[in-house]
């Protein structure tokens, strides 16, 4: 299947409207995360981006590492990658969709992983956010780490 079919037959199957991918990209609004969709001809994959935020002001390098570690065997984002984006800063969740394996149900449950997982992470973001402002020496002992963990937001 190539990137404007698995689009048209998505559309079709959830009704929505406008995502045709004529030029290799198209978005879409899911529960209010924006989920960008580009072809990549070069892998023969569409990619899905979705923006979780940016960085704290004094970001300490803690939220980093915490993406760093559930990117580990893709086990705290379910398939998709974090990472950040460099003209913007803003960190995101990226999952690519091999063209010649994803059909559109495959399709519609991985962005709806996606999804949950950007609105999990924007949480743990928030949680940074929180922490840092309130008492950023919480971050430093690793408690913080160790409770976002314990607490679901994701699964290492």
């Amino acid at each position: 299947m190539e990137f404007k079919e698995l689009l048209a037959a998505f559309a079709a199957k959830y009704g929505v409207d406008g995502l045709d991918g004529a030029d290799g990209a198209a978005a879409l609004d899911v529960d209010g995360v924006s989920v960008e969709l580009l072809d990549d001809p070069q892998t023969q994959c569409v990619l899905a981006c979705a923006e979780i935020g940016l960085p704290p002001p004094d970001a300490n390098g803690m939220f980093g590492t915490m993406m760093l570690q559930a990117n580990f065997m893709l086990r705290g984002t379910e398939g998709a990658t974090l990472c950040q984006n460099p003209e913007t800063n803003a960190y995101a969740l990226v999952r690519p969709f091999p063209l010649a394996l994803t059909d559109v149900e495959s399709f519609g449950a991985g962005l709806e992983s996606l999804v949950n997982q950007t609105e999990n992470w924007r949480k743990v973001l928030a949680g940074v956010r929180i922490a840092e402002d309130a008492q950023p020496a919480v971050l430093e002992t690793g408690d913080s780490h160790h409770d976002m963990l314990s607490n679901g937001f994701f699964h290492v």
